[in-house]
């Protein structure tokens, strides 16, 4: 019970205001490479390639400021 409401805690603490832009970050990467393979557009799958750094880079963000929330959670309660 403790594990699922510690879960549900750091669910709700993602910063979602820095992991939308990740997850449409990665949606556009992946559609553009789709597409440069399906239309047989070397330059297109590669162009859109650049996308995953950024959106790798921003679920870190997203990551580490959800950790930031649970330290602060715990120094709280202890």
């Amino acid at each position: 019970m403790v594990a699922l409401r510690s879960a549900a805690r750091r669910v709700a603490a993602i910063d979602r205001r820095v992991l939308l832009p990740g997850v449409v970050a990665l949606v556009v990467a992946t559609v553009g490479v789709a597409y440069g393979i399906v239309a047989d557009d070397v330059v297109t799958a590669l162009g859109a390639l650049l996308f995953v750094p950024s959106a790798a880079l921003l679920f870190g963000i997203a990551l580490k400021r959800n950790r930031g929330v649970e330290t602060r959670e715990r120094r709280r309660i202890g």
